[in-house]
């Protein structure tokens, strides 16, 4: 295993001691109820397709709601890269019925680790893996926290975290989260990293294939367009940046109309180009000047991460994992909701080319070491061992 991997792999309250890696393979099931895209999303696509690649039984059980299922984009995605996915078609609250398709799978797969990504995963299936004598692995992607919904999915996945296997934290303030609620014991951090885009577009191409101006100064924002991302706050950075820049939004969310109004409102339409939602949004970011993360919060977001590899200037707000990604020295960090900051700093973009293009260099040459992929799936291949080999679950 790399020296990243062993640096990033810890328990929260120190290093994990060394587990020999073997030449056998793992039986894991990845549940999650995936939206159109999304960085959760993006994660599962990566990890599952990488383990897939080195040989190990790996499948994924997709939740979805009746009327969503045909040709949805994930699904689409992940058997594109000979991922296996059994998708439950179920309704909103048949958490019985979703219980007893995944038992019914572990049993037929003769599943060793159950993994699950999303509130609602982590919340209903950690006791069917013990009840089954099988190793229970989440992932905390991020809180969404704010309203009492968010708050209330937020306590069930802690909930969740205390019974498991295993808990993957991608960020150190979510494995601080869970140490203040006395949560320590299984807890790893494991940033998230990602792989070089499949078909990356170049400047022109992408330009040309969104439908957007060849020569404009163009920033982008890419994600689920909901209220814990800050899109409204990315409306608001463009109505005051220089008038010459423009925006361009990726994604779909419960947010776009009220964003789209609010361009009305403040004059700017001829300024923000709403794409919508669009599979595999990395291979086009090689279409902007810049990335803007507007985020109220965040755990280690994976389009960051895939602009780096793209060398496309970061401003961002400096929430959860964000500032252990990237320094001052490699983005341009912003105090969260300070749409006048991040405005300015869009703004010296442009004025200072040369300077936003080294701060890209800098950061990376950064992830290429620090969010190495190969090191990424070693970490995941270690847990799996070690939550196998920890008494709480039988190996078949």
């Amino acid at each position: 295993m790399g020296t990243h991997a062993a640096a990033n792999l810890r328990h929260a309250g120190g290093a994990l001691s060394h587990v020999g890696r073997s030449d056998s393979r793992l039986r894991v099931l990845h549940v999650m109820a995936p939206a159109l895209a999304g960085g959760l999303e993006s994660v599962v696509i990566e990890l599952t397709s990488g383990l897939r690649r080195r040989g190990h039984d790996v499948h994924i059980a997709a939740v979805l709601a009746p009327g969503t299922e045909q040709e949805h984009p994930v699904v689409q995605a992940l058997r594109e890269r000979d991922v296996p996915v059994h998708v439950l078609v179920l309704g909103t609250r048949d958490y019985l019925g979703e219980r007893r398709a995944v038992r019914d799978l572990m049993r037929q797969l003769n599943t060793q680790v159950l993994h699950t990504h999303g509130y609602r995963a982590d919340a209903v299936l950690g006791d069917v893996a013990r009840r089954e004598r099988r190793a229970n692995v989440i992932t905390l992607h991020g809180f969404i926290g704010g309203s009492r919904r968010g708050r209330l999915y937020e306590w069930m996945q802690v909930q969740a975290a205390r019974f498991a296997s295993a808990v993957v934290a991608v960020s150190t303030p979510i494995s601080q989260r869970l140490q203040s609620h006395g949560i320590t014991r299984n807890v790893q951090l494991v940033r998230n990293a990602v792989a070089p885009a499949a078909n990356a577009l170049s400047r022109e191409q992408a330009r040309a294939v969104l439908n957007l101006p060849p020569d404009g100064k163009l920033v982008g924002w890419v994600g689920r367009v909901s209220q814990e991302k800050g899109p409204d706050h990315f409306i608001e950075v463009i109505a005051r940046a220089d008038s010459r820049i423009c925006g361009v939004m990726i994604g779909d969310g419960p947010e776009l109309e009220i964003c789209k109004q609010r361009a009305r409102q403040l004059g700017i339409t001829e300024r923000v180009h709403f794409v919508g939602m669009l599979a595999g949004a990395s291979r086009y970011l090689a279409a902007f000047d810049a990335l803007a993360l507007t985020s109220r919060t965040e755990g280690t977001p994976m389009v960051l991460l895939e602009a780096v590899l793209a060398q496309v200037p970061i401003v961002t707000t400096a929430v959860g994992g964000v500032p252990a990604m990237v320094s001052a020295s490699e983005a341009a960090l912003c105090p969260p909701g300070d749409v006048q900051a991040i405005a300015a700093a869009l703004t010296d973009v442009f004025a200072r080319p040369a300077e936003a293009q080294a701060r890209a260099a800098a950061a990376n040459a950064r992830v290429a070491t620090e969010y190495c992929y190969e090191s990424w799936l070693d970490n995941h291949e270690l847990l799996y061992r070690r939550a196998l080999g920890g008494g709480s679950a039988t190996v078949y």
